[in-house]
């Protein structure tokens, strides 16, 4: 069935001549690396497979709507589609910070492998459609980096006090060591940190973190990226708008995501030594968090989670889903170990 699905849409790009529908999509980024070529790369391939009767409006983070707005803009059909991170929506389902990413979870092939294979987007879909929204991954995101800091962290106490830009549920697990986690933009991000209104910030891996100039104000460049082992680009349409598309329409789309997630994970894979030595380069010490850390954080991971699986049923649903996937991929990954 998905194979003629696929074939219809391909076919539907050989182009009959109709005229075009125009849709806005707004990202919450800037031309940041990875994702914006992600994006263009979408847009793109959903015009070709639709012989051009589907065209997306592509629009960079604010030049319609603010980045935390995007939701509510779609959900009520003033913006047709968001490029955004599941993580912002949290505020409103507690639920949708997990299909940005897992703390402590697995790799980038786990996390698709869950969404796609085990029940992942089914519950994905559950929660956005009392929005009136259709949500997909639209970019699979390398583990990031653990973050930049404007001092030393060597022990779990440091991060009492400390002001920390981190969303999602990091921030939760963050702030149950005492840290003062906010959510900011992207693009207010490196002036907060000279200005001393942040003392540390996570954003994204080496490539990206190298096009906001965080190298020049911080020099503490911490592994891993406990807070998102792996990420996801969210895509969504207002569904009305969806649901005026047609089979094949709607096909285009699911694909040219699925070779989204593929680009943004391929792109990334190979790209972040190289921008390292020039950090290093810079004054930058790269580090792994001390296990001490390490274990504090997991252990208020756990936290977090029981509190949050306790508090929302939707929560606890999607937790449970992913673990009961990632118990049946690790057994198979750990006998598969070479080392």
């Amino acid at each position: 069935m998905k194979q003629t699905m696929i074939a219809a849409a391909l076919a539907a790009g050989l182009g009959t001549g109709a005229m075009a529908d125009s849709y806005t999509l707004q990202s919450a980024f800037g031309g940041l690396p990875v994702l914006d070529p992600a994006a263009k790369r979408f847009v793109a391939n959903v015009s070709a497979l639709t012989g051009g009767e589907v065209e997306f409006d592509y629009l960079l983070a604010g030049e319609m709507s603010p980045p935390f707005e995007i939701f509510d803009n779609v959900s009520v059909g003033a913006i047709d589609a968001g490029w955004s991170f599941a993580a912002y929506a949290s505020g409103k389902e507690p639920a949708a910070a997990l299909f940005g990413s897992v703390p402590f979870g697995g790799d980038p092939l786990s996390y698709i492998g869950w969404l796609h294979h085990g029940g992942g987007l089914e519950l994905w879909r559950e929660i956005y459609a009392p929005y009136n929204l259709v949500p997909m991954a639209c970019g699979v995101i390398l583990s990031e980096a653990g973050g930049w800091y404007t001092k030393q962290i060597t022990a779990p106490e440091d991060f009492q006090g400390l002001n920390i830009r981190i969303g999602g549920l990091g921030g939760e697990i963050l702030a149950k060591l005492g840290a003062n986690a906010m959510s900011l933009p992207a693009g207010e991000i490196s002036t907060s940190l000279e200005t001393g209104r942040l003392d540390a910030t996570e954003l994204s891996f080496p490539l990206v973190d190298k096009l906001l100039g965080f190298d020049d104000v911080a020099k503490n460049y911490y592994f891993p990226g406990w807070h998102q082992p792996a990420g996801f680009i969210e895509f969504y349409m207002n569904k009305d708008k969806w649901d005026g598309l047609t089979d094949a329409q709607r096909t285009a789309i699911e694909v040219s995501c699925n070779d989204a997630n593929l680009y943004a994970l391929g792109v990334a894979a190979g790209a972040q030594s190289a921008v390292l030595e020039e950090f290093r380069a810079n004054g930058v010490s790269v580090a792994r968090f001390p296990d001490s850390v390490m274990e504090a954080l997991r252990a208020a991971a756990d936290e977090v989670y029981a509190d949050k699986s306790a508090g929302d049923e939707m929560f606890k649903r999607v937790i449970d889903s992913y673990r009961a996937y990632a118990t049946s991929y690790n057994e198979y990954q750990a006998l598969s170990d070479l080392n």
